[in-house]
């Protein structure tokens, strides 16, 4: 009997410490690249560990992190590269990537050995987003780790360098067959006004941090949308968004839709469109009146005259215990024809990439192969 219960309190004992363990091995991770968007989430609720996500913020420096945060970020939560190297430009930082593994090392050693998804929130202007965001790709995808990139450009108004930056790092990821990249321009996303499920106003970057709480509440998101990005090999999205929309205001969800249409993340041409993945949450007194059949209709009707779709995929969607009306909404269109916009840009770099050439930072078969992935073919 005494050998009995010590074997009942070694196993209380292991269960307890597994209890402990387990918000540190969440299915959900959500890697931050870059001063930007750290100091945008920093400003919500996704800066700290739960039992569903672990926030990891990476850019040059950890102290740099933690000064930004105000030494709230948990240091679990922090990965600098914290190498004495350049980081203006991608190519300072990516030799140091392919060399070295200890900074991937560190980063597998925060992660679940099983972590289910990856939700990726970075900027590509600076060398250190640049360049980690296709290292990252790839080695989730090496890891069996499904992912999607929030991808923030830079402003028309910053410099060209920062746009060759940019232009790389999309042209890098673009070549990969992995994870579909949902492009959002800074000046539309500071430009941003909406209203919360509260009727609060939302204004500027600020979104981002609304706009995640909608993904991460839908468990499959990642998968889903990775899984519509495979299907029909389209690498690149945008959002069409309509937050807190008020369905007693609005009247329908096609005036909603039409109202998502003066909010977009990027200029695009929304009839070269090829595939749609649209996410919604609502009431749940609309779960009848607003069923995934009759939403799957309308939407098709709505884009019917806007775009020939390949395909439309509505999710299940998020019901919450709310007695208002309020709907929000998150269209995220792929497959539109960026070939003009990525012209554009290269000949906004061209100076910038002519001088990397010249000091042999890069090579021109290198560069053409940037080039090809972005302006040969469809998103």
């Amino acid at each position: 009997m005494e050998n009995c219960k010590q074997n009942f309190e070694v196993l209380e004992s292991i269960g307890k410490h597994i209890a402990l363990l387990k918000p540190l091995l969440p299915n959900h991770a959500i890697i931050c690249i870059g001063e930007y968007p750290v100091k945008v989430l920093l400003k919500g609720p996704y800066s700290e560990k739960t039992d569903e996500t672990l926030p990891i913020f990476i850019d040059k420096s950890a102290k740099e992190i933690s000064k930004w945060s105000q030494a709230r970020l948990d240091p679990y939560s922090i990965l600098g590269l914290d190498k004495k190297i350049d980081t203006h430009f991608w190519f300072h930082v990516t030799p140091h990537l392919a060399k070295n593994d200890a900074f991937m090392t560190r980063l597998k050693n925060k992660l679940a050995d099983k972590q289910r998804d990856a939700l990726i929130v970075s900027s590509i202007w600076d060398g250190v987003g640049s360049a980690l965001l296709p290292a990252l790709i790839s080695q989730f995808a090496e890891w069996g780790t499904s992912s999607a990139a929030l991808v923030v450009l830079p402003s028309k108004v910053q410099p060209s360098d920062v746009h060759f930056n940019a232009f790389s790092s999309i042209g890098a990821c673009a070549a990969m067959e992995t994870t579909p990249l949902v492009l959002i321009d800074r000046d539309r996303l500071e430009a941003y006004v909406g209203v919360d499920r509260s009727g609060s106003t939302i204004a500027g970057n600020g979104v981002v941090n609304y706009l995640l709480g909608l993904m991460l509440t839908k468990d499959t998101w990642v998968q889903e949308l990775s899984e519509l990005s495979r299907a029909f090999n389209v690498k690149i999205f945008t959002m069409l968004a309509a937050t807190g929309a008020s369905f007693s205001i609005y009247g329908s969800l096609e005036n909603i839709f039409n109202a998502a249409l003066f909010n977009p993340f990027l200029t695009f041409e929304l009839s070269t469109a090829s595939v749609l993945y649209v996410l919604l949450r609502m009431p749940l007194h609309f779960k009848d009146k607003l069923s995934r059949g009759k939403i799957e209709l309308t939407v098709a009707n709505w884009f019917k005259k806007r775009a020939s779709l390949s395909s439309i995929y509505v999710t299940e969607p998020l019901f919450v215990e709310d007695v208002s009306d309020r709907i929000d909404l998150v269209m995220f269109v792929g497959g539109f024809d960026l070939t003009e916009m990525f012209i554009a840009l290269e000949k906004k770099v061209s100076s910038t990439k002519n001088q990397a050439i010249k000091k042999g930072w890069i090579k021109e078969e290198e560069w053409k192969g940037i080039v090809k992935s972005l302006v040969t073919a469809k998103a």
